[in-house]
């Protein structure tokens, strides 16, 4: 603990001599020269450990306060802008760094190398107000959702993945899929198009899907490992991939941060704000050093790398728009669920049933009978399968509409595909039967059998030939390195190699042991299927709750009603009387033993619209002293819209009959010009 005070006198210590010396004459009154840095911030301890003025200091903190002292000790090394960011869903920014601001200036929260701490003065004091509640309610609900509950499966995607494989599906050049493509989509899968979109973006951008000729070709290979993973971080994947390409970096911290974020929302619920709030959270270091960083610095800084090496623009996004983006994947996936509002009419979300572990299957190695197949080829698949089980389905039926019992089609077209990617009629029957409730209609074995003549009776083949001799016949069917490369064989010595005809041949010849007379030269082999990134179990928030704390706010009314009416009796000018008003308002004064000592100045602190030379005069000195300001200016082509805006002032402009004021925004840092007699208020932030 000693150390940490040390370390905030040092921070008292370093700051400006503008800044230092406002915080000295506000609790000690006049500095009398000469004076000593080191004696002042010990008076000034012991100033606040006063038990009147540490009384009071305590009783004036209100709700706001609380959220951010909470924030501040529970986020690892929060600076101002991840506080403005938490809270960037419930607040704006000007009231976000203005009550940090003026924490600051009451001596509550202090600065170390942009890190926010509490004084360590007051810490026990102010140990009942670091509550997880303060910033996470619970949510009550108010009024219930009516809308149906939908979240995607294993059976979803394996229509989706069936439509593609069967049908086809392919988009225009902004990625949205073509106008015939959705048509069938709204058909099949009745109002879920845009979260077929958002799939569709994920499939591409994990690389399950490629671009065809046509349409996009589904990544059978890819597609298995894919299923092999547990359900919850297949979902998490897809819901990181649905907003845009990361790299494999990014995508595991995304999709990792999806799993710790829905593993600490409670059965309750919470509104969308506080989940923002839960991912900064669950998303952060648990070192709370000034050196920690935090996974979302991790993220924030893998996709600016990542931006770098593909000379993308437009990736400066912030924590906020991160989760958002997921929060939005997540809610049309129905991964996060909407049950109703609360009495702000602020919808609530829960976490859907496969994160509330209220889905089952069946133990690895039981076949369920899950298939009822009718005499017009229908086939109904009930749930119960994962989707690695249910995957060799797509291959050969296509989804015929998707309602709570999914309607496959088993067709000419379908086993068409299927015999294209080396299906028999053995293998289809056999799958069939395996899963079949009551086997496979007579009727569906002789269309088979029909459809498989049909298709042999004619092929037409594109790819390379492999021909060998009599003598070479055994050696190349037994030979791995060749065999591994035959799709079919056309005829006794003649085999149709799955190498495709823009890919390189030249590894198969070097590695089959035959003698050629000549190498046919092409593009490279096609890459090796990379693992997906590996996810650890969900992680949860681990702050402790602490009971409610009930903060007294008639305390502080009281408090600011006596020493108003002790400035009024004091023998002032009516600036200095507004001067030491505003500071009483502010909470700067904590008694009126401290209000007869204090340096009264008539300072001049906030200044309105028909005040032009208080206006300037004001902005003058936020320049000469690098001060924050907050400027309220009406809405354009609005004389009762205003917007507030946090910055600096860069450079200030005095035209005839008025001043054009050169304005830098915090924390966007974008530069503004406005006409002073435009702004209509201007308040500026000493500290």
């Amino acid at each position: 603990m000693n150390n940490e005070i040390n370390r905030w006198q040092e921070c008292i210590s370093y700051l400006p001599d503008n800044k230092f010396f406002d915080i000295m004459r506000l609790y000690l009154g006049d500095i009398q020269t000469p004076y000593n840095k080191q004696r002042l911030v010990s008076s000034l301890a012991s100033f606040i450990k006063k038990q009147e003025n540490l009384d009071n200091l305590i009783n004036y903190i209100d709700e706001f306060d609380a959220k951010i002292i909470s924030a501040i000790a529970i986020i690892p090394a929060p600076t101002e802008k991840v506080i403005a960011q938490f809270f960037s869903a419930e607040y704006t920014m000007v009231e976000i760094y203005s009550a940090i601001s003026n924490l600051k200036e009451r001596l509550i929260v202090y600065e170390d190398n942009k890190i926010l701490r509490l004084n360590p003065l007051i810490r026990e004091n102010l140990e009942p107000f670091v509550n997880i509640k303060n910033i996470l309610k619970e949510e009550q609900l108010a009024s219930h959702s009516m809308e149906d509950e939908f979240s995607i499966s294993p059976d979803f995607l394996l229509a989706f993945i069936s439509f593609i494989n069967i049908r086809g599906c392919s988009s225009k050049n902004d990625g949205s899929i073509k106008k015939n493509d959705l048509k069938h989509i709204e058909e099949v899968f009745h109002n879920r198009s845009s979260c077929i979109q958002k799939l569709l973006c994920a499939f591409i951008n994990l690389r399950l899907v490629k671009e065809g000729e046509k349409s996009y070709e589904v990544d059978a290979e890819r597609f298995k490992l894919f299923a092999q993973l547990p359900e919850k971080n297949q979902y998490a994947l897809l819901c990181a991939a649905a907003g845009s390409y990361l790299g494999r970096d990014s995508l595991k911290a995304q999709a990792q941060l999806f799993l710790d974020v829905t593993a600490s929302i409670p059965q309750s619920g919470y509104t969308r704000a506080s989940i923002i709030k839960l991912a900064f959270l669950t998303g952060s270091s648990s070192e709370n050093s000034i050196g920690g960083a935090s996974r979302f610095s991790k993220i924030l800084e893998a996709a600016r790398q990542e931006a770098a090496g593909n000379s993308i623009t437009g990736n400066e996004e912030n924590k906020v728009s991160i989760i958002d983006r997921l929060l939005d994947s997540a809610i049309e996936f129905g991964l996060i669920q909407c049950v109703g509002q609360n009495e702000a009419e602020e919808n609530i979300y829960v976490k859907g049933p496969v994160y509330r572990d209220e889905v089952f299957y069946a133990p690895e190695g039981t076949d369920l009978k899950v298939l009822n197949i009718d005499s017009t080829f229908t086939v109904t698949l009930m749930p119960g399968l994962r989707l690695q089980q249910s995957l060799p389905f797509s291959e050969f039926m296509v989804i015929k509409n998707y309602s709570v019992a999914p309607e496959f089609e088993i067709s000419r077209h379908s086993l068409s595909v299927a015999f294209d990617k080396g299906w028999d009629i053995q293998k289809i029957t056999e799958t069939l039967e395996k899963f079949s409730n009551y086997g496979i209609p007579q009727n569906l074995r002789i269309s088979i059998a029909d459809w498989h003549n049909s298709y042999s009776s004619a092929r037409l083949y594109l790819g390379y030939v492999l021909k060998v001799t009599d003598s070479n016949i055994n050696f190349a069917e037994n030979n791995p390195n060749i065999k591994r490369y035959i799709k079919e064989k056309l005829g006794e010595g003649i085999y149709l190699l799955n190498i495709p005809v823009d890919h390189d041949v030249n590894d198969f010849i070097a590695g089959s042991g035959l003698e050629f007379m000549g190498r046919i030269r092409n593009s490279q082999a096609e890459a090796e299927k990379l693992p997906f990134p590996v996810l650890h179990a969900a992680r949860g928030i681990t702050v402790e709750e602490k009971d409610d704390y009930k903060i007294n706010f008639a305390a502080a009314g009281d408090q600011i009603k006596l020493l108003m009416k002790t400035v009024a009796e004091m023998n002032l000018e009516i600036n200095q009387k507004e001067s030491i008003s505003h500071k009483i308002h502010q909470r700067l004064i904590l008694s009126p033993d401290h209000l007869r000592h204090t340096s009264i100045r008539s300072e001049i602190i906030e200044a309105d619209g028909m005040d032009y030379s208080g206006k300037l005069h004001l902005l003058e000195a936020a320049l000469k002293e690098s001060d924050m300001v907050e400027l309220t200016i009406p809405e354009f082509n609005s004389n009762d819209k205003f917007w507030k805006l946090l910055g600096k002032v860069k450079f200030l402009s005095k035209e005839t009959g008025d001043s054009i004021v050169v304005f830098e925004s915090y924390p966007q840092q974008d530069t503004h010009h406005f006409v002073l007699s435009r702004i209509t208020h201007v308040r500026r932030l000493r500290y």
